[in-house]
């Protein structure tokens, strides 16, 4: 069996240490920009349509949006983003009316919304609608809940 100089064995140490640190940086790496993807980014938005054929949403943004793909979106500009109406809360795009479980059926045109979407991870350059918060306005909060009671 042959045997190794000291100075190979330090050389061999030091390139297994390097293999191991490249790795877990690169992991690291990939790590963060799964995160930075599947992160939301919040928009308020005018709903104006549910096609359920297409299982999309339309709608035109009023608001700048807060998270990691803000730029994405321009206000005063439509968007389509792909829903999964139904299904697991994990997986399907959950709606919520003034906080209160809801449909997607259920949100009428020139309702505004909160609409919190990523990149869709199915479809490449397509967007994915997680989550949908329909505002109330005064009016419906003050005939749902009573005015000045």
């Amino acid at each position: 069996m042959p045997t190794r100089t000291p100075g190979l064995k330090k050389l061999l140490a030091s390139l297994t240490i390097a293999g191991f640190a490249f790795a877990f940086v690169a992991s690291i790496a990939t790590v963060a920009e799964a995160q930075k993807k599947s992160k939301s980014t919040q928009n308020e938005a005018e709903w104006i349509a549910y096609d359920a054929a297409a299982k999309t949403v339309t709608v035109k943004i009023t608001s700048t949006g807060k998270g990691p793909n803000k730029k994405l979106l321009k206000k005063g500009k439509e968007a389509t983003l792909n829903v999964i109406p139904e299904g697991s809360i994990l997986t399907r795009t959950s709606v919520a009316v003034n906080g209160v479980k809801g449909d997607i059926t259920d949100i009428s045109a020139g309702k505004t919304v909160n609409i919190y979407w990523v990149p869709d991870p199915k479809k490449e350059g397509e967007l994915f609608a997680r989550k949908i918060d329909v505002i109330m306005s005064e009016e419906e909060l003050d005939a749902r809940y009573g005015a000045g009671d």
